[in-house]
């Protein structure tokens, strides 16, 4: 536990090193994220974020947030990733928040993930699944093409209540669990053109630096 906690600490030190007075700042949804903000020295910031749980966070230690529509651009974009490639292709699924999180992140100079090693592979990995935010009436016919492409598509199902999760859009989440991610540009690509999907959690050519906290340095690998 303490070895977790000081490798936290030198990822959310090189995090801040980034960050410079001035800068229009934004920061994406995770604890890692919660903990850089409770972090930051820099007062002069205009920050904004994706995440209603860092939204509210911000508001709680009297930061101010602005809105999307506000920004012309981020200096800087802070994330996690549930996956990323040696390409620094992600995979952000299991916050559900990806479509938002894309908005923002097309907006920023430099767009960084903050992650563990182990999150960083060659290739992306099986285990996380690709995520879509999908329209109701549009559900069956993704989960058919899901199947179709050698996929199994569950719809997220909600922990607190009956009932599928609901995005802050008021859709629904479809994960796709596939043998491999050897062909998910092709995948993803078939399931983003269909009528209702609104979104994926596939970030391609996107990300643009990764600091990936190591047992004895942070790494810092820039596309």
């Amino acid at each position: 536990m303490i070895e977790k906690e000081i490798k936290m600490e030198k990822l959310i030190a090189s995090a801040l090193e980034m960050i410079k007075p001035g800068m229009t700042v934004s920061f994406g949804g995770g604890r890692t994220v919660g903990r850089l903000i409770k972090a930051l020295k820099v007062s002069d910031l205009e920050i904004a974020s994706p995440s209603e749980m860092t939204q509210n966070l911000c508001r709680e230690l009297h930061i101010k947030v602005i809105s999307l529509d506000q920004v012309t651009k981020f200096d800087l974009a802070f994330d996690g990733c549930d996956s990323i490639d040696q390409n620094l292709n992600a995979l952000k699924s299991n916050g559900g928040i990806h479509t938002l999180e894309k908005l923002y992140a097309n907006k920023a100079e430099r767009y960084i993930i903050m992650a563990p090693e182990e999150r960083f592979t060659e290739n992306l990995n099986s285990d996380v699944q690709l995520s879509l935010e999908v329209l109701d009436l549009a559900i069956p016919a993704v989960a058919e093409e899901v199947k179709k492409l050698g996929g199994h598509p569950e719809i997220r199902q909600s922990s607190d209540m009956a009932g599928m999760v609901r995005t802050v859009n008021g859709n629904g989440l479809v994960d796709c669990y596939f043998d491999d991610w050897s062909k998910i540009e092709e995948i993803e690509m078939n399931l983003s053109r269909m009528t209702g999907v609104l979104g994926t959690s596939y970030f391609k050519n996107i990300v643009t630096d990764v600091l990936l906290s190591t047992d004895n340095e942070v790494k810092h690998i820039c596309r």
